[in-house]
């Protein structure tokens, strides 16, 4: 059952502090709260979600949020700050749950965002380290490196032609 009302603990973000004008920021933040708030009320089926989502790791990152396979939340971004509330850092997480070391943990609509924003600064004629060349262990290796449950799962379902070869995930 969803919590229908607003908790009253999440109302201090909707009302401005001091009679400061009200900053839009607030009213998402607290939106996204009562929302989040709602879906850990909603534990009838979240338990068989979470399962479902640990399986095939990739259907948790959608294009307007993110779930934690850890709690079940749903978020924008999951940030450092959260995964530390479980004990975890970012490489932990992708590591336990096989994603690719790469994969952003965000939404699909924030990571375009960042994108937009990189080449429209210029990010990328900045950058000016290649890592084979700053990390030597790198070449010795001779491009070996594990394999993740999410690349795992894509290139079964490219082998069984379910799904594009470069279809974005």
């Amino acid at each position: 059952m969803l919590v229908t009302g607003t908790p009253s603990s999440l109302l201090r973000f909707l009302r401005p502090r001091n009679g400061a004008p009200a900053i839009p920021g607030d009213r998402v933040r607290a939106a996204a709260a009562v929302r989040r708030a709602g879906i850990f009320a909603a534990v009838a089926g979240s338990r068989r979600t979470l399962i479902g989502l640990r399986a095939d790791p990739r259907q948790a990152v959608q294009q307007d949020s993110i779930h934690c396979l850890v709690c079940g939340g749903v978020f924008r971004q999951l940030t450092n700050t959260h995964l530390r509330s479980h004990g975890l850092t970012a490489d932990e997480y992708k590591r336990r749950f096989g994603y690719n070391r790469g994969r952003p943990l965000m939404c699909r609509a924030l990571r375009s965002l960042y994108a937009d924003r990189a080449v429209r600064n210029g990010l990328a004629s900045r950058i000016r380290q290649r890592p084979i060349l700053v990390r030597p262990e790198l070449r010795r290796r001779g491009g070996t490196r594990t394999i993740a449950l999410e690349e795992l799962l894509t290139r079964r379902e490219v082998r069984r032609g379910l799904r594009e070869p470069h279809a974005t995930l």
